[in-house]
């Protein structure tokens, strides 16, 4: 993935990092949403009912979760280490502390890196989930249909 960074303006070109890596961002994100309690016993009439402002809640609560967790940090740079910012320079800690305005960027970067790299262990997931949620709501459907032919 190659975008245009929103405050430099500059070229950032994400890369998927190694399967190891990848793996550990992945156990680390996982943490993260347990730690948020957003995993756990989920109710999936509930996650599709929530408004905004529930939304809201559940997932500024998983970024502060994830802007806190060291574990996280430090698997999201090793995935960044094969990335590669304006054409020229990999993207580490040090990087920041460089290019002061690039900390502006941060959460773009993070996020995109997150996307890339999560994108294909995560993909089979919603498949299953998706077909989860059709499979409950044709249960509940019939058990619906059952009701009122038998009331």
């Amino acid at each position: 993935m190659e975008f245009t960074a929103k405050n430099t303006g500059k070229s950032v070109k994400i890369n998927h990092a190694s399967f190891r890596d990848a793996l550990t961002l992945k156990k680390e994100t996982m943490k993260c949403l347990q730690n948020a309690g957003i995993i756990g016993d989920v109710e999936f009439d509930k996650v599709k009912t929530m408004d905004t402002s529930d939304m809201f809640s559940v997932l500024s609560n998983l970024l502060i979760t994830m802007d806190t967790s060291e574990s996280f940090e430090k698997a999201v740079f090793d995935c960044l280490k094969v990335c590669i910012y304006d054409n020229k320079h990999a993207i580490t800690t040090q990087l920041f502390e460089d290019i002061p305005e690039l900390q502006e960027d941060y959460y773009e970067i993070v996020s995109n890196c997150c996307e890339v790299n999560l994108r294909p262990f995560f993909k089979s997931l919603s498949t299953a989930l998706e077909t989860r949620f059709n499979l409950q709501d044709a249960n509940i459907q019939k058990q619906e249909l059952k009701q009122s032919q038998n009331s």
